[in-house]
């Protein structure tokens, strides 16, 4: 099942609008387009204040602490008022190069831009991990989702409105559409259907490295999935198996030495792997040439670049 994203950023309340620019892509975003980690926007919004209120004095319209000053935009300034004539905007109370900004809790609509980056680590939380090498830390590659990045809040009060959105990363990105573009492979036809079964365990297991913020890891098991590693089943069930089999110790195969190389580095313990590894993919090799001579071919030049990967 292709992944498909909705409502990647929305807003509430007082906040009854957005349009999200990507500073740094140099393009509009779509509501259904999350923000990258590392790129700088500009959060355009509408602040609808339904009220003039003679208890409260002013409202604060505030960024998330995490974020950082937009690499592009405007010198030295987080926000910046398109309507001075709203009746709350006074400029004497508008600091344009703080986090926070304020205004007089006044009747009308304000319309007010926000430029930020985001961080270039925002979904990239440290994970511990353990090895016969030794202990050590990794970082992932998590989507933050739900994320408050403007937040307006009467004085003495809790929060009235919001602009909220998911964050993804690079990453994450080239994993998504790996993934949408893999998926379709069998359905176009470009990989015979006899391997559906095979595919879509695939698949799952790629989504599964994603969900535990491997999606690198389930990038380079999605690129084994090629439709050349897909002979023409021959007619014999017998044949048409043991290709099968063979197309899923060569996946699992490649998938272990990636790992084990991202995990442990150039290491005699994975030194050691591959070269159990590369004996595996001989004896595979010798399996396939009776069958088909394509398939030998694909295990020697991976067996060949495992000797590089040394």
């Amino acid at each position: 099942m292709a992944f498909a994203q909705s409502n990647a950023w929305t807003s509430s309340g007082w906040v009854t609008s957005a349009t999200v620019q990507d500073l740094t892509g140099n393009a509009n975003l779509a509501s259904d387009q999350p923000l990258l980690a590392g790129h700088s926007y500009n959060v355009t919004l509408d602040i609808v204040v339904p009220n003039t209120s003679t208890s409260t004095s002013n409202f604060s319209v505030s960024l998330n602490p995490a974020l950082a000053p937009a690499a592009t935009g405007p010198v030295g300034a987080f926000w910046a008022v398109h309507n001075p004539s709203y009746g709350g905007y006074a400029k004497a109370i508008f600091v344009p190069g703080k986090p926070t900004v304020t205004f007089n809790f006044v009747q009308g609509t304000l319309k007010l831009s926000a430029y930020f980056q985001v961080p270039s680590n925002f979904t990239n939380p440290v994970a511990k991990y353990s090895a016969p090498s030794g202990n050590g830390t990794i970082r992932l590659h998590i989507p933050q989702e739900g994320v408050i990045l403007v937040s307006v809040v009467p004085f003495l009060s809790t929060g009235i409105g919001s602009f909220s959105a998911t964050v993804q990363d690079q990453t994450i990105q080239t994993y998504l559409t790996d993934y949408n573009q893999t998926s379709a492979l069998v359905p176009s036809g470009k990989i015979p259907s006899t391997y559906s079964s095979l595919v879509n365990s695939l698949l799952g297991e790629a989504a599964a490295l994603n969900k535990i913020g491997l999606p690198d890891n389930g990038t380079a098991l999605l690129n084994v999935i090629v439709p050349s590693a897909f002979p023409t089943p021959p007619n014999s069930s017998l044949q048409t198996d043991l290709l099968v089999g063979l197309a899923a110790a060569i996946v699992v195969i490649v998938l272990l030495a990636v790992l084990t190389m991202r995990s442990r580095g150039r290491s005699g313990y994975s030194s050691h792997i591959i070269n159990d590894v590369q004996k595996d993919l001989a004896v595979l090799e010798v399996t396939a040439a009776k069958y088909d001579r394509a398939m030998a071919d694909k295990l020697k030049s991976l067996r060949d670049k495992l000797s590089e990967s040394k």
